[in-house]
């Protein structure tokens, strides 16, 4: 059996999950992380994308889109933390939602009149809206 380790995906709103896992790959702001049991120490920023977790149970992989934030490996490399300012579970995304959601950042971009604060704002925004409707179709991140 693989070795495992805690991952707690948490938002201001909720805990999205809170399981023993195998394995974890995660949208870094460098590039994708893979996390496996007794890894390195580590805090990172993430960027909107897909997270995905192998549960210890060796047949289901968990999907959650967020939207950014950070994440955390413990010293003792047995608990991951990821703290997403917002993100769903892959079979929850109102595809609805989502698609008023991308509506309204491509919105913002366009009234951003070149302020840099907006306008990375709406495209983070835009991202995460891109990346839920992609998850709620089946497709993986880009």
């Amino acid at each position: 059996m693989a070795a495992t380790y805690t991952l707690d995906v948490v938002t201001p709103e909720r805990i999205l999950l809170s399981e023993t896992v195998t394995q974890t790959i995660a949208p870094g702001a460098e590039g994708q992380l893979g996390i496996l049991a007794n890894h390195s120490p580590l805090m990172s920023d993430l960027i909107a994308g897909e997270v995905r977790a192998d549960l210890a149970d060796g047949r289901t992989t968990v999907h959650i889109i967020i939207s950014g934030g950070f994440l955390e490996i413990a010293p003792d490399g047995g608990r991951t933390t990821i703290l997403a300012d917002s993100a769903e579970r892959s079979d929850e995304i109102d595809v609805t939602r989502a698609e008023a959601d991308l509506a309204a950042a491509r919105q913002m971009l366009a009234d951003a009149g070149g302020d840099i604060d907006k306008e990375a704002q709406a495209r983070q925004a835009a991202a995460f809206a891109e990346t839920r409707l992609r998850a709620s179709r089946g497709g993986g991140p880009s």
